[in-house]
């Protein structure tokens, strides 16, 4: 029985010690996926928009639940995102906790794709997704250039 107590108070405290430094892996996992699923998302909105000629956009959800507080500008995309063609709703992607989701270009709460596959506005487009958690400097760039092409940088705020 003392040995067994040994073993469980050896492995409370390797418990105690590898819990806050999960914490940072953590953080960068959840950036990482926010900024997969933008990528995905873009990804697909533009390959429908070459599918059906044009006429794709991507929107910021608005909030429908507790969950989510009601961004205060355009450029706030933390709610998740939908994207759609005109008359149906194509994908829809969830918040995710513990990330903010910036349009850093702040050009609106939507933006649409050509029959190319190019924002139709032109330019570029960079969304900042980071991590919310105070003092936090993790954070993940997700471009799409004018070409439509779409980079992810880790680490970055804009994409140069």
């Amino acid at each position: 029985m003392l040995e067994l107590m040994v073993v469980v108070a050896i492995l409370a405290i390797l418990a105690a010690l590898a819990g806050p430094s999960m914490v940072p892996v953590i953080e960068r996992w959840r950036v990482r996926q926010a900024a997969e699923e933008m990528t995905a998302t873009i990804a697909y909105a533009r390959s429908e928009a070459v599918k059906q000629g044009g006429n794709v956009s991507v929107a910021r959800s608005t909030p429908g639940t507790a969950q989510c507080a009601l961004p205060t500008s355009v450029a706030d995309w933390r709610c998740g995102w939908t994207v759609f063609d005109g008359t149906n709703v194509l994908r829809v992607s969830p918040p995710t906790n513990g990330v903010s989701v910036t349009n850093a270009n702040a050009s609106g709460a939507s933006f649409a794709l050509t029959r190319w596959g190019e924002l139709t506005a032109g330019g570029s487009l960079v969304f900042v997704v980071a991590s919310t958690r105070s003092g936090s400097t993790v954070k993940s760039a997700v471009c799409l250039g004018g070409g439509g092409r779409i980079r992810t940088k880790a680490g970055a705020s804009t994409c140069d």
